[in-house]
Formats: structure tokens, sequence, C-alpha cells
């Protein structure tokens, strides 16, 4: 006898906001207590109402995205390993307007040449924007990877300060 497949709908998360920015529609997701995603693409959801986190996050992104707020402070929750933590964590010491490489990170928490380890976890980062993986750049200064394409890497940055803005 075959066994019937859940509705995706019950592996909905909870909690889910919408935030219209200037690099598209933003889908953040809480489990009501903590920002557990942000992503590019949509979410399910299940919810009723939004949770006070959800739209202090909101609140905070529009802030960002208009210049006013440099620094987020809102709970996030950080599902992984140990070293993808350990990164996680690093990402949140580099300023605002400021970059580090794959390899500085590396340095930072402990290891020698694991510059490429460093970016597995930055593209493992469920809540890019505000643990801020897109300042996180190649030791040649190129832009590689994002979770939500190059061109909004480039725009972070450029938003940010941190490369300057293309004449054409």
């Amino acid at each position: 006898m075959a066994t019937k497949k859940p509705e995706p709908e019950l592996f909905a998360p909870l909690h889910v906001a919408v935030l219209n920015s200037p690099i598209g529609k933003l889908w953040i997701e809480s489990d009501g207590a903590l920002i557990t995603r942000l992503s590019f693409d949509p979410i399910p959801v299940r919810q009723a109402k939004v949770p006070k986190v959800l739209m202090e996050a909101q609140w905070q992104l529009d802030a960002y995205f208009a210049g006013t707020r440099k620094q987020f402070e809102l709970p996030v929750q950080r599902k992984g390993t140990r070293f993808q933590k350990l990164v996680w964590d690093a990402l949140d010491t580099i300023p605002f307007g400021r970059t580090m490489t794959y390899q500085g990170i590396g340095d930072r928490i402990g290891g020698k040449a694991i510059g490429r380890t460093v970016g597995n976890a930055c593209g493992s980062n469920p809540i890019p924007i505000i643990v801020p993986c897109h300042r996180v750049i190649a030791v040649d200064g190129l832009l590689t990877g994002y979770v939500g394409g190059l061109w909004r890497k480039k725009w972070l940055l450029e938003h940010e300060g941190a490369l300057p803005k293309e004449l054409f």
C-alpha cells in the first residue's frame, strides 16, 4: 500500500513577511521569536498573523534600504554546522561599507587556506543581508557567488559604499 505524501503546506513555515525592496521582493521567515530565513524566492506560508519579530525585521530592512540603518539588531536562528556558525558569526563583524576576503574570514576564525570552505558556508547562510555574506569577496577583489545572484551582491555593496557605483 502506497503511503500518501504529506501536503507541502503542512511543512510550510508558520510566519512569513514579504518586503518590497530595491533588489526585488524579500521573503522573511520566522518561528515567531527568531528570524529563521531570508529568501529571494517565494516561501509558502500557513500563517494567521505576523509576529512582532517579522514586523521589526521589515522595519529594519526598510531602514537599511532607505540608507538610515547600517546594522541589524534582530534575533536570528543559526542552524548549521559548527564551522558554518563560526563563519556566520565572523560575517557579523564586517562593518557596513567594508568587505573582507573569504581567506580573511578563514584567518579570522583560525583556519589557513580554507577560503573555498568559507565560501561554501557563506552560500549556506539562510539569512542573507541580515547576516552580511554579501560583504565577502575573492582575494583578487572579484565578486563571486551570492545566493541572490551577483547583481544583488553588487547592488548591496554599492548601496553600502563598499564599491564605487558605475558611471555608465
